[in-house]
């Protein structure tokens, strides 16, 4: 992902001591004696067969070359450069560090190994792994520390709807070009399968429906799924065009549908299929997305609800939340993760809405944090794979001042799923006020691309970077796109900025408004700097604003 750069510092995995905890309950260890080569090789050929593997060429061809090197015993040499030349036929003058293929293509091969273990190959006795920061393959050994002499328990199944993507038309006139139809599909198919709560039909079952028509009804009867996604590529002179929609397999009506047009000599075609893709994955599946929204509309009036349908619920909580809201939906995730205690995205959701106790001053308990940090380490613990438990789990680092521990699980999640609006959103207000703004920005940038229509909150990060630049007007208005989206800050921010501006006037209605409830105010301001960390030039320039429109209370 271009928009955000980690330079977390590895940790090398040492052959005696490294153990791994997988989702399935396995346990890998780097081998401490030689694995023979024959062993190696058939667990290659085994990921290469895989659905994730199996119609991916460039990741199929990469992965070879990177395990055959280092059983030839030339894992030293699988540098960029080489790698470029031998697997993407590149020429001798290719630059890695201008040409970013080998990079991006090595991101989406770790990744394609965390799909293929967490699922076909949950049981598998071997795993081949590339660490980050390197291109040189570990085996590692997998075993099951409770039963050794037993098979291994697959995955918990943490799919709640199932979706097939359907192989995209080719509409450019030229069977030449049938490989970026092709393309499209596997990508978007590769976005949508970072999203834990979506059962993803694999490709080879899919394919069989290439270029033969039929009812979405039918098709869902007949791969057993309750949505599909269908949608089709058109190129011409260097033009792309790509649509995509969402179907309901069971009465075949279309819930959404969007056209993408892209300009080749503006962008890379990888690149556009990962940006496409993402796009597209975000808008069905994220937790504002098209699937949770029907979701919510179908249950709201009841109260005879299941575990994930209280998750549901709450996800709409974000958008808008109030104190009313706020005490439902912690009802609601409470009630969820008695029903089901082993939910990791409702124990997730359920960190978040215990730490908006003290970041929006709902409906305080005692030890809200420490709650916090032991559902979003429940949901870790239940799915290593799931995001919206590594995003719980880097908030609350973060909030604590933990920030090595903050910068690792942001480094996970950002792996397991770089289309996550509202993980992309927390980390980049975490990242400009840590880090660095620039790369904040960008980040949050990312998230309102993904995010067509994004919660108030998300305007906040470029609000406050204007206003420190002292363009006022400009920062008057990103706060006026947030609207009233959370906690009464809308209240403060708008004071702030009509302060600066002089408008005292018609800042008056909002200083009345602090004053008449001075102790909330205090409340949001006194935990939200501690627990966002908010650098010392922002709280000075904050206060100035509000003391220019007239607050007198010290907040």
């Amino acid at each position: 992902m271009k928009d955000v750069v980690w330079d977390p510092r590895e940790t090398r995995r040492e052959s005696q001591s490294t153990i791994n905890r997988h989702g399935s309950g396995i346990v890998s260890t780097t081998a401490t004696a030689p694995i023979s080569r024959g062993v190696v090789e058939q667990q290659l050929d085994r990921i290469l067969a895989s659905s994730q593997f199996a119609g991916t060429t460039r990741l199929n061809r990469f992965l070879r070359y990177l395990v055959e090197q280092s059983l030839a015993g030339n894992a030293a040499e699988l540098k960029g450069y080489a790698i470029g030349v031998d697997v993407f036929d590149r020429p001798e003058d290719f630059d890695p560090a201008i040409d970013t293929i080998v990079r991006v293509q090595a991101g989406k091969l770790r990744m394609r190994l965390d799909l293929y273990y967490a699922q076909e190959g949950v049981d598998d006795p071997l795993r081949i792994v590339i660490p980050k920061g390197s291109y040189s393959p570990h085996f590692e050994v997998a075993f099951d520390p409770e039963a050794a002499d037993e098979a291994a328990p697959g995955e918990a199944d943490t799919a709640r709807y199932s979706i097939a993507v359907l192989p995209f038309d080719n509409l450019s006139g030229d069977p030449a070009q049938e490989f970026i139809a092709d393309g499209f599909t596997e990508e978007i198919l590769n976005a949508l399968a970072r999203f834990r709560e979506l059962k993803v039909i694999s490709r080879h079952s899919t394919f069989r429906y290439k270029d033969r028509p039929a009812d979405p009804r039918d098709i869902g009867n007949d791969l057993g799924v309750r949505y599909i996604v269908e949608g089709s590529v058109r190129r011409w002179e260097d033009q792309v065009r790509v649509t995509a929609q969402l179907i309901d397999a069971e009465t075949g009506a279309h819930l959404s549908s969007e056209v993408f047009d892209r300009t080749l000599s503006a962008q890379g075609l990888f690149e556009i299929e990962e940006e496409v893709a993402a796009r597209i994955a975000a808008e069905i599946a994220e937790p504002h997305g098209v699937i949770h929204r029907l979701g919510t509309r179908r249950r709201a009036g009841t109260e005879a609800l299941d575990a994930y349908e209280c998750r549901l619920l709450a996800s709409e909580y974000w958008r808008k939340p109030t104190e009313e809201t706020h005490a439902r939906v912690r009802d609601l995730l409470e009630r969820a993760v008695a029903i089901d205690p082993d939910y990791a995205g409702a124990w997730a959701m359920l960190s978040i809405v215990y730490g908006d106790e003290l970041r929006g001053g709902y409906n305080l308990r005692p030890d809200p944090l420490n709650r916090a940090l032991a559902a979003a380490q429940r949901a870790v613990e239940l799915d290593p794979l799931d995001v919206a438990g590594h995003h719980a789990l880097f908030l609350m680092h973060y909030h604590l001042g933990e920030f090595g521990r903050f910068r690792a699980a942001a480094d996970t999640a950002l792996r397991l799923n770089p289309n996550y609006p509202d993980m992309l959103a927390d980390l980049a207000v975490c990242t400009a006020f840590t880090r660095d703004w620039g790369e904040g920005l960008r980040i949050m940038k990312r998230a309102m691309r993904l995010s067509p229509n994004p919660p108030g909150w998300y305007y906040w990060l470029p609000a406050w970077r204007l206003y420190l630049d002292d363009r006022h007007e400009e920062a008057l208005t990103q706060v006026h796109l947030g609207g009233k989206s959370a906690w009464g800050f809308e209240i403060l921010f708008e004071a702030m900025v009509l302060g600066q501006l002089g408008r005292v006037k018609e800042a008056r209605p909002l200083v009345e408004a602090i004053e008449a409830d001075p102790d909330r105010f205090k409340h949001l301001v006194s935990h939200n700097f501690r627990l966002w960390h908010a650098p010392d030039e922002l709280k000075t320039k904050i206060r100035e604003g509000w003391r220019k429109a007239g607050v007198v209370t010290e907040l």
